[in-house]
């Protein structure tokens, strides 16, 4: 039996973060606990002395493990957190005292830049991936991984399949006092079917079964959180209709349990999107319709590794609209490719088919490991620990504001633009040659905007 305490350390406070509820440290510490382990959860948000006070570091612990779900708030204004978790691990560490625990990281940022956070972090060892099996294994004999030095690769964890997630009622009080409390369920395990460019959900996940919730177990977790007071659920699937016929199971049952006020929501694809599901979703008091085009632009849709253009985009929206159901519609400007052109096209699309409200509007793509976008640029991964981002041409902010309809550029998003638009005349700008193989799609002179030089 071990002794293992679990840091959230996106519960930390700082500039860009907005915690969230930690539902993969507490899957962890989940397993942990029906193995027979002693845990404790460190959140800031449910202790916030917890930041402060370290004693709770010197209290016998086998393990450390460190939970780090962003690197960066992938915003272009934003910088990075690494240096705080950096600041706060060296604390831990000396405030454990001796005989030191095993410090481990973890978590789906970790999972992305598992190499050189391990190595600018010092963890003993880290886990990338799922990590329910793997803390288990590292529970069981903690020594063995005493100054380890690498990365273990997360499993497939049964318990998904067969234990119900319940959550400790002061964290999830806790939580729920907060604007706008929100938590997230997973309801499948499953490889996302689309090649995006820029996304790492793949390789985050990991190696799975494409595993599906049990229906039961599912409505004991949805009741348990509302039974502690929170009203608002997003699955987090990479995309929650990629298996129409259990998304449909899963909606008949948000809508058969009825609990008061409970409203949810998720990340859809265009397709498969059928008139029955929409027709579901809308019985289900779900919230709004996540879709993430990010361009409407065909040409920039398949640069971006969509397997859908604005076809499937406009039956999309008219099924929405059939039956009444709120949507986000992201676009995301910068991508391969991007020009006034791509501007001027996805802006037509919008202000032909979409409503202020519809539109979900940013600019910059984070370029992260272990995606198309990182392949392409050829920088190596402690290169991107730092916001990195694929070059635009400076003048997309004007372009941006010239071609969408004036009712789309309210003041908060003109000061969003415009404090982006200062960002990345900040940010340094990484030449062709600098160790990068190739930048398709781009005749840009520099490589990426990043806050610092390859060199550091």
């Amino acid at each position: 039996m071990a002794r293992v305490a679990i840091v959230n350390l996106a519960s930390m406070s700082m500039p860009g973060n907005e915690p969230i509820f930690p539902i993969g440290a507490r899957a962890v510490q989940a397993a942990l606990d029906r193995a027979g382990h002693v845990t404790r959860l460190i959140d800031f948000v449910e202790d916030p002395n917890a930041h402060a006070d370290l004693s709770w570091a010197a209290a016998g612990w086998d393990i450390i493990g460190f939970s780090i779900r962003n690197i960066d708030p992938i915003d272009l204004a934003c910088d990075g957190f690494v240096p705080h978790y950096e600041a706060f691990v060296q604390r831990v560490r000396a405030a454990a005292g001796s005989p030191a625990p095993v410090l481990v990281g973890g978590g789906p940022g970790y999972s992305l830049f598992g190499e050189p956070l391990l190595r600018r972090i010092g963890f003993d060892v880290g886990v990338v991936g799922p990590g329910e099996q793997s803390m288990l294994a590292i529970a069981a004999d903690p020594e063995r991984y005493r100054r380890y030095g690498t990365n273990v690769r997360g499993e497939r964890h049964p318990g998904f399949m067969t234990e119900v997630l319940k959550h400790p009622g002061s964290l999830m009080q806790t939580y729920a006092r907060s604007a706008g409390a929100m938590i997230g369920v997973e309801a499948k395990r499953k490889t996302c079917y689309q090649e995006c460019v820029y996304c790492p959900y793949a390789y985050i996940s990991g190696d799975n079964q494409g595993d599906l919730k049990p229906l039961a177990l599912l409505e004991q977790e949805l009741r348990g959180i509302h039974a502690a007071g929170i009203r608002r659920v997003f699955f987090t699937d990479a995309i929650f209709n990629s298996e129409l016929r259990y998304a449909k199971q899963v909606v008949s049952l948000i809508a058969k349990l009825a609990l008061p006020d409970l409203t949810w929501s998720a990340y859809f694809a265009p397709r498969p999107f059928d008139d029955e599901f929409a027709e579901l979703l809308a019985a289900s008091g779900i919230e709004a319709v996540h879709l993430s085009p990010d361009s409407l632009d065909v040409g920039m849709m398949d640069r971006l590794g969509k397997r859908f253009d604005t076809r499937h985009v406009t039956r999309f929206i008219e099924r929405c609209r059939r039956h009444d159901l709120q949507m986000r519609i992201s676009v995301v400007f910068g991508g391969p490719g991007e020009n006034e052109e791509s501007v001027r096209t996805s802006a037509r699309y919008a202000n032909a088919q979409l409503r202020p409200e519809d539109l979900v509007l940013n600019v910059g793509f984070r370029v992260l490991p272990a995606t198309a976008l990182a392949r392409q640029l050829g920088l190596p991964d402690e290169h991107l620990v730092e916001p990195t981002f694929y070059p635009f041409d400076p003048q997309l902010f004007t372009w941006i504001i010239e071609h969408f309809d004036s009712r789309f550029m309210h003041s908060n998003r003109l000061l969003h633009l415009m404090v982006d638009n200062i960002a990345s005349k900040k940010m340094v700008k990484v030449p062709h040659g600098c160790s990068a193989q190739s930048t398709p799609h781009t005749s840009l002179p520099y490589l990426a905007l990043t806050r610092r030089s390859p060199d550091g």
